[in-house]
């Protein structure tokens, strides 16, 4: 019996674009025409908080909205900030927390773990960023990852690990060309490394379970040996999710597979 094709998660951040709503509902537009003929590939995306429930309402359900972010707190005297109750009311189903980005901003663990906390309590499925600023020679970088996916899950029950997806998003990659970054080797053996975290946490079944994506530059070229040699559950992708064209080159490759 021929063995079924693999299902993969292409998440688009769009991070703090396009400029209008207007320009937005025309990229969703596009992006739910490519969806709908790959039927092997879950695509979401996560735009600008204030897009997502007029570019979630009355929409069909070939994409999936995100929030690129939560509050650590549900209510209260915040100015600016928005809960993940709010946006799942908005229409989201999932969230990114710990991006990179946000960590740079001064999201440390207890803060990530938090927003982790609120996200799964308003029924969220939570995107969990994690990765190393650097790497070195005596892999110090790998307790970097462990303590943030520790930290991430701590203060949890076990069920809702059910919702979590971890993207590995190693800093230090961002922004190079893939020849010198991560190969396929290298992030499958990443991905392996942060199933067994988990399952140090929460056992063997939710730490196999659990879906790993790689973030970091990603464009066509180098998305084809990751989804096809990494051993990824998908990819989380950043500026070319924003490329109508590059961004649906990618899943219908993963489509294919």
């Amino acid at each position: 019996m021929k063995a079924a094709k693999k299902k993969f998660t292409i998440v688009g951040n769009w991070k703090m674009n396009p400029g209008t709503l207007e320009e937005a509902k025309g990229l969703l537009s596009i992006m739910e025409k490519i969806a709908k003929k790959a039927p092997r590939v879950s695509v979401i995306v996560c735009p600008p908080a204030v897009f997502i429930e007029a570019l979630s309402r009355g929409r069909e359900k070939a994409v999936g909205f995100g929030a690129q972010d939560v509050d650590r707190r549900e209510r209260g005297p915040f100015t600016g900030a928005i809960s993940a109750s709010q946006v799942k009311s908005a229409g989201a189903e999932y969230t990114i927390i710990g991006h990179s980005e946000r960590r740079a901003d001064g999201d440390v663990d207890a803060v990530v773990a938090e927003k982790v906390k609120w996200a799964f309590d308003a029924g969220l499925r939570v995107i969990l960023c994690v990765g190393e600023k650097e790497r070195d020679n005596h892999a110090h970088y790998l307790r970097t990852v462990r303590e943030q996916v520790l930290s991430a899950i701590s203060l949890v029950d076990k069920k809702d690990l059910r919702s979590l997806i971890i993207a590995y998003e190693p800093v230090w990659a961002i922004g190079k060309s893939y020849d010198t970054a991560l190969s396929p080797v290298d992030i499958h053996e990443m991905c392996i490394y942060i199933k067994k975290i988990v399952a140090e946490a929460a056992g063997k079944t939710e730490g196999l379970r659990t879906p790993v994506l790689y973030g970091g530059s990603i464009n066509f070229e180098n998305a084809q040996g990751i989804l096809s040699d990494g051993e990824v559950s998908g990819l989380l992708i950043g500026r070319q999710s924003l490329e109508a064209e590059g961004f649906g080159n990618i899943i219908n490759y993963a489509n294919g597979i």
